[in-house]
């Protein structure tokens, strides 16, 4: 089950950011200005208060969310200092000005228009942009009062719960426990929440790759995990060797690469293929190496396996199943 206090701050956190997302658009102009940088001046002001109430309404409530959460887990865990989350109001979450951080959006749509973009194409993409870093900097403010709260607190970590939709990078990371020095990895548009805790005391798909997986529909799991990767997990593949197999796929244009393997050009991966990785402890237990036998991502197994069989033992061969 969700925990009650889990539950309750994460509905104030998306409170607090489609309340400033709504304001933003208000404010944002609907057609472009003849000068963005007079606009900008004009209401830069009303902008930048917009975010810093934003940023605090992401910040109340997150320690006693802690204690709360600490609570519901029949934790004890004596405090060791007292939060002071209204300095995280006001500035990003790497320092810079609130007001330096939407101006950016608005110098990159003049740059636009200098390569020859349409004026309202641009103005419409700054728009967007603005809301988008305005999103993350409210989700981040949010994350760093709760981080706050748990180094506080004597012996506690955190658990990473899933908030739906979540991308495959966040399914694989959530349920597990991190060290309360341990960073918060998100990437843009990451909505995952800490779950103070000293380990996982949540039996929810929340906080369950698999069980995450499981809930969705068969569509969902090809647009999330692609199509390959998807069935592969439905065949018993291990979700982070699925997903982690990405990493490793040579990129160039935006497309994966492909490798000549037994005379055909197939989908490899490096990812696990070291001495330490699982795929590289199980090509060198059949006395082969990465270098002669590259890893096969899932959709280059299916797509050379004439049969189920087939499929699943290539699968365990490169270390997806076990």
């Amino acid at each position: 089950m969700v925990l009650q206090s889990a539950a309750e701050f994460d509905r104030a956190q998306r409170k607090a950011a489609v309340d400033a997302i709504d304001e933003i658009a208000k404010t944002w102009a609907r057609t472009p200005p003849k000068d963005f940088d007079a606009w900008f001046a004009r209401n830069v002001d009303r902008l930048v208060a917009t975010v810093t109430a934003g940023q605090a309404a992401a910040v109340r409530g997150a320690d006693s969310y802690v204690g709360d959460a600490l609570d519901e887990q029949n934790i004890r865990a004596p405090r060791l200092a007292t939060p002071n989350p209204v300095q995280l109001v006001g500035v990003t979450a790497d320092g810079r000005t609130i007001d330096g951080l939407l101006a950016q959006s608005v110098i990159g749509a003049r740059a636009r228009i200098a390569e020859g973009m349409p004026a309202y194409r641009a103005w419409q993409d700054a728009g967007l942009e603005v809301r988008r870093v305005i999103q993350n900097e409210l989700a981040d403010a949010g994350r760093a009062a709760t981080g706050i709260g748990i180094v506080s607190r004597l012996g506690v970590g955190y658990v990473r719960m899933l908030t739906p939709p979540s991308c495959s990078r966040c399914v694989v990371l959530a349920g597990r426990y991190y060290h309360w020095s341990s960073g918060f990895r998100r990437h843009p548009k990451c909505n995952c929440r800490h779950i103070p805790s000293r380990e996982d005391h949540a039996d929810d798909q929340r906080t369950d790759p698999k069980k995450y997986f499981e809930s969705l529909t068969e569509v969902e799991q090809r647009r999330v995990f692609t199509v390959a990767g998807a069935q592969a997990i439905r065949d018993g593949a291990d979700i982070n060797q699925v997903v982690n197999a990405r990493r490793g796929l040579t990129i160039i244009g935006g497309r994966a690469q492909r490798t000549e393997v037994y005379g055909r050009q197939l989908l490899t991966t490096r990812e696990g293929t070291t001495r330490r990785g699982a795929a590289g402890a199980a090509l060198r237990r059949r006395g082969r190496t990465a270098r002669t036998t590259p890893r096969l991502m899932p959709e280059a197994i299916y797509e050379i396996a004439e049969n189920r069989a087939q499929a699943l033992e290539l699968l365990r061969t490169y270390s997806y199943i076990q």
